[in-house]
């Protein structure tokens, strides 16, 4: 009798979706990363950009699914209002960052564009 193994699948709930929608990186926490926020995305096959927020998908490689671990641990601790969901779709690790619905939590700060800061 064979088995095969479930895909994996992992969701993290925002820390804060009640919080403001500006990310809170400061030089001190972005140098503890284990690596640029930007790094990691732009290692991504593909981004799409969705009403809800944006879909990455990755190349199945060894560590990539641990470095997505590390991005989304990073990533809620400065942007707490985001949810991500991590998954596995045949040969592509897929990362969703989930922006809250509209109505929930307060608008976004300032004039609306993601900050510089990575999160």
């Amino acid at each position: 009798m064979t088995s095969k193994l479930e895909p994996r699948l992992r969701y993290v709930a925002p820390r804060d979706p009640q919080a403001d929608q500006v990310c809170l990186l400061d030089k001190e926490a972005a140098a503890r990363r284990s690596e640029p926020p930007d790094a990691f995305l732009a290692s991504a096959r593909s981004q799409e950009t969705r009403e809800d927020g944006a879909t990455f998908r990755f190349a199945a490689e060894p560590g990539t699914w641990e470095r997505m671990s590390a991005f989304v641990d990073e990533e809620g601790e400065c942007c707490p209002f985001f949810a991500f969901e991590q998954s596995e779709e045949g040969d592509e690790l897929v990362l969703r960052i989930i922006r809250p619905p509209a109505g929930s939590g307060r608008p976004p700060a300032g004039d609306g564009r993601p900050s510089q800061g990575g999160g």
